[in-house]
């Protein structure tokens, strides 16, 4: 099979990095501040969906109540240093410097904050590898649901009108939803967060196991 897929847009969590233990430290700092005995095994189903679902559905806070816990949250996250607290993982580099060398032109569409994006891909002198870094709002009160970051990424890229030849990369349901609602494909990636069956039972298009077999899909 081959596929004319030239526009990648890659998911952040779970999918170029394993950002989980910055991220549960900054839930546990979340969880410790209102008081709440939480299942930790639910953290993992916190990644990848905005703050503000995981908040109301998991940790059973009120809407009028999740901007505190946002800031309750980003004060560990930004300020204590949570977010340098992850790793890319691996293949993932080579994948993306094998895809630039091939002549792809490659995004990152994210719910979390651009800011922050930008930060950790700096630190890890990976910030060149992109051609442009789509993110959340810090607040998450605009452009922080998938669909409306992708069509952040594909709009200032000015290639609303290639959707054909654009491919969302992720780890999750969201990234699967967020692509389709926007009009794009779906490639799934098992070594992040979601699961086959997770994958599978949203609809994405295409799914790889590994980074490589990402690389041996796209150079189709």
């Amino acid at each position: 099979m081959t596929n004319n897929f030239e526009y990648l847009l890659f998911d952040f969590d779970g999918t170029i990095f394993d950002t989980s233990p910055g991220i549960f430290e900054s839930f546990d700092a979340v969880a410790k501040h209102y008081g709440i005995n939480i299942d930790k095994n639910v953290y993992n189903k916190m990644i990848g969906p905005p703050l503000k679902y995981s908040f109301v559905e998991y940790f059973g806070l009120p809407e009028s109540e999740v901007q505190n816990a946002i800031a309750a949250y980003r004060d560990f996250y930004s300020d204590k240093g949570g977010m340098f607290n992850c790793k890319v993982y691996d293949g993932v580099l080579d994948l993306l410097k094998k895809l630039r060398e091939s002549g792809k032109k490659i995004f990152v569409a994210t719910s979390k904050p651009e800011e922050y994006a930008k930060a950790i891909l700096e630190k890890n002198g990976m910030l060149g590898l992109f051609d442009f870094v789509g993110g959340s709002d810090m607040n998450e009160k605009s452009r922080v649901e998938k669909v409306d970051v992708v069509n952040y990424v594909l709009q200032s890229q000015s290639i609303e009108d290639k959707k054909d030849s654009v491919l969302m990369i992720g780890d999750r349901l969201f990234d699967v939803n967020g692509a389709h609602s926007a009009g794009l494909k779906c490639l799934g990636i098992l070594w992040g967060f979601g699961s086959q069956k997770e994958l599978e039972d949203s609809g994405a298009d295409f799914i790889c196991e590994t980074p490589e077999d990402v690389l041996k899909f796209l150079s189709n």
